[in-house]
């Protein structure tokens, strides 16, 4: 921007609209109260907000829609206290600014999603304790019209601080007490709220951001407010987990703090790390702070904590120093400095993915159509890209070491959620795995990993699969487009297999008959009475912990076992009686485990 040469990005869209401001002189932050001004940067125009009612304009937060927020502040911290005041704003991209009601005075928003639901803050400095939020309010605001709904906080008296909002509307804070002292944090969905852990060994914790199924990114610290350099102050980024667990991000190497700042859909985490004590800002270092060498941009993602400065392709002469969104497609936003004519400069940053592998799909295993595409515990299944393996490997005895499938199979893992899964075979363009531990209920990350095990691996965009109890399919003789499929099923006495004559050239098929024990294998049936970790060998039978009904033709069947089938990984087979009364012909095998059923168009052809 002209003759504002020092620029940060702190806000960015799903669509990839950026917003940040610029100060009129290198080397100086929002503390020092320099010149500012807002821009909007969307398709690759950079767009002066014309924010000039005050000196310091913060854009925060910007939508799909062009949609700018933020506040103006004045922010002044001495040995004495400090004072803050804040008068938040609203921009639409032809440059209309909407007047916000009365009841937001002094808010600081932070989030704004495309239903145009703004979150903030109402933010002050009380006493001696510079924590900014020691009095404030959350808030979340319809910008479209409505009223102000102030968040509760667990005692209906204390403060709330309000971070980020996901496209549904729920809400990422904190509650905050003991004179300040005490963040606690929260999450809110439809104006209720859900108390977060902290993570052991850590006093304080906030939420910052939180993606559409529920998993929030922030930070665990221990600070003394009182103090402005506090010696003994630390904060590690961490994951609060749709499970109520909390996840310790860490740092990059030889720093001593982390603050994670955005969260996309795929469970992707950006923030930054460095070498000194946290301050009083917390995560809004990223917000106030010029960038230095001390600080460092990271993305968290498949359980590893990147340097982001090692991952950029084009970056000769940057220092990425914070990183303070990412979306859904992997742009992330932040602040750096990059070498210039007269030294480092301060720029705003945009990055986008490039190159590399992807996947496209992940689905059940039986390659059902439709496909199944939740996992469940002891899940066998099936992922589809480009680039996942640099050549194709399959599983040999040597590679089963103690019940347990390999999780490195011709240098390609296989992320899901904190763990690596069991592989059977990887290639350029199709991985089959075996689910290892999945949570509850929500979705799980899957990713892949490609020269996994090396100095230099490579790792997809997560892909965010449902996870559910049970998801049954069959594995089939013939896979169809239209998915009418011949069940994979055996004679469970002779071994014979069973299916229309012809059915696959060179082998011998024979039509099942009433009264005949037939056995039927499938994969993603669900939890067994088998004690062994999800994701090894099934060294026994073990019936199916949940309810199942299976029918042939509309008609139930008498079984006399349902469950894993032995010596197999991820197999499940089911042993049934032919029941009498079915017409010739492809008769449809329905399986339905804990209310979900397998595909309707699997069949077995029966004979009179």
């Amino acid at each position: 921007m002209p003759n504002f040469p020092a620029c940060a990005a702190t806000g960015l869209s799903q669509a990839g609209n950026v917003t940040g401001y610029c100060l009129s002189q290198l080397g100086a932050n929002l503390l020092h109260s320099p010149v500012t001004r807002g821009f909007l940067y969307s398709k690759g125009v950079m767009k002066d907000l014309n924010l000039t009612a005050q000196s310091t304009p913060v854009p925060t937060a910007v939508n799909d829609s062009g949609v700018v927020t933020g506040a103006y502040l004045t922010l002044s911290i001495g040995a004495g206290g400090g004072s803050l005041s804040s008068a938040p704003f609203i921009v639409q991209q032809d440059g209309t600014q909407l007047q916000p009601p009365s009841t937001l005075q002094a808010l600081l928003p932070f989030g704004l999603n495309n239903a145009g639901q703004l979150v903030g803050s109402q933010v002050s400095i009380s006493g001696q304790s510079i924590n900014i939020y020691i009095n404030s309010k959350a808030v979340l605001y319809p910008i479209s019209g409505g009223a102000a709904t102030i968040l509760p906080d667990p005692s209906g008296t204390a403060a709330a601080v309000a971070f980020g909002v996901n496209s549904t509307g729920a809400v990422a804070g904190a509650s905050i007490g003991q004179g300040g002292t005490i963040f606690n944090p929260l999450i809110w969905q439809n104006n209720k709220l859900q108390a977060l852990p902290i993570l052991s060994g850590y006093q304080q914790s906030a939420a910052v951001s939180i993606n559409d199924s529920g998993v929030a990114a922030g930070a665990a610290f221990v600070m003394d407010f009182d103090e402005l350099i506090d010696p003994t102050a630390l904060a590690h980024a961490v994951l609060f987990n749709t499970d109520a667990s909390v996840t310790d991000l860490g740092v990059l190497p030889n720093d001593r703090s982390s603050f994670a700042n955005g969260i996309n859909n795929s469970g992707t985490v950006v923030g930054f790390s460095n070498a000194n004590f946290p301050d009083f800002t917390l995560q809004s270092a990223a917000l106030f702070y010029e960038p230095q060498t001390n600080y460092r941009a990271f993305v968290y993602t498949n359980g590893e904590m990147y340097d982001l400065n090692t991952l950029l392709v084009n970056g000769t002469g940057w220092a990425l120093s914070f990183a303070t969104a990412i979306n859904n497609v992997g742009q992330i936003v932040g602040t750096g400095l990059v070498a210039g004519p007269n030294g480092s400069e301060q720029h705003a940053f945009l990055l986008t993915p490039v190159g590399g592998p992807g996947v496209t799909s992940v689905v059940g295993a039986g390659l059902s159509t439709p496909a199944v595409t939740s996992l469940s515990p002891n899940g066998l299944f099936t992922i589809f890209g480009s680039g996942l393996a640099s050549a194709t490997a399959g599983l040999t005895s040597s590679e089963i070491v103690n019940n347990e499938l390999p999780t490195n199979l011709g240098s390609t893992c296989v992320q899901g959620g904190s763990s690596q899964w069991g592989l059977f075979y990887v290639s350029p363009g199709q991985i089959n795995v075996l689910a290892g531990d999945l949570p509850s209920s929500g979705t799980v990350p899957v990713s892949v990993i490609t020269n996994c095990g090396t100095a230099n691996p490579v790792a997809t965009p997560a892909v965010n699969v449902p996870v559910a109890a049970a998801a049954p399919e069959f594995l089939y003789f013939v896979d169809n487009a239209n998915g009418q499929n011949p069940v994979a099923a055996i004679q469970a006495v002779s071994g014979a297999y069973v299916g229309a004559p012809g059915l696959i050239a060179g082998a011998s098929f024979t039509p099942a008959k009433a009264g005949d024990v037939l056995t039927a294998f499938g994969v993603g049936w669900g939890a067994t009475t088998s004690s062994a970790t999800p994701g090894t060998i099934a060294s026994a039978a073990a019936v199916l912990s949940n309810p199942y009904l299976l029918t042939l033709g509309g008609k139930t069947t008498t079984v006399s076992y349902a469950g894993l089938s032995p010596g197999f990984a991820g197999l499940y087979q089911i042993n049934f009686t032919v029941p009498s009364g079915l017409a010739a012909g492809n008769q449809a095998l329905l399986l339905t485990v804990n209310g979900i059923a397998s595909p309707a168009q699997a069949y077995i052809t029966v004979s009179n």
